[in-house]
């Protein structure tokens, strides 16, 4: 299987899971792991796409949206995609969910979503850490992605 992991950070802690999300897949997949910014995001040819980014304003950051916003529309036949966040462990009316609103601008791009979307916690006090947990989470939770498309 292709897997693409490709994400946005603020602080390092979403790069922090989108590696060690690749991580766990590459000794049973091809995984390509790249931040948004380095290019025009291309699904073509991947099995699994993780996209991940930051919580801002309530939703997505500039360069995610801005990411997404240029896919051209309509399904990429194969392709499962699953969108991932960090947040403050809050009620998500609070904080907002980038994971939820990439979601919907996904699907409403007409990609096949395998997640509703899945939230990781930061810390509120002082520059925002990853909760004790989160890798292991993340990295059991793009394995079990990995392994329903099998």
């Amino acid at each position: 299987m292709r897997v693409l992991v490709t994400f946005d950070s603020k602080f390092g802690n979403t790069e922090r899971l989108a590696r060690a999300m690749a991580d766990a897949l590459r000794d049973a997949h091809e995984v390509t792991c790249r931040p948004v910014a380095d290019g025009p995001l291309t699904l073509s040819g991947y099995d699994l796409a993780l996209i991940g980014g930051p919580t801002h304003g309530r939703g997505l950051s500039a360069p995610l949206k801005s990411a997404l916003d240029r896919l051209p529309a309509g399904p990429v036949p194969g392709l499962r995609v699953a969108l991932f966040d960090t947040r403050f462990r809050l009620n998500r009316l609070l904080t907002g969910s980038a994971a939820l609103a990439g979601s919907r601008l996904a699907k409403n791009r007409g990609l096949a979503l395998c997640s509703p979307g899945e939230s990781f916690f930061v810390t509120k006090s002082g520059e925002p850490a990853l909760e004790e947990g989160e890798l292991e989470r993340a990295t059991r939770w793009a394995v079990m992605l990995a392994t329903q498309g099998l």
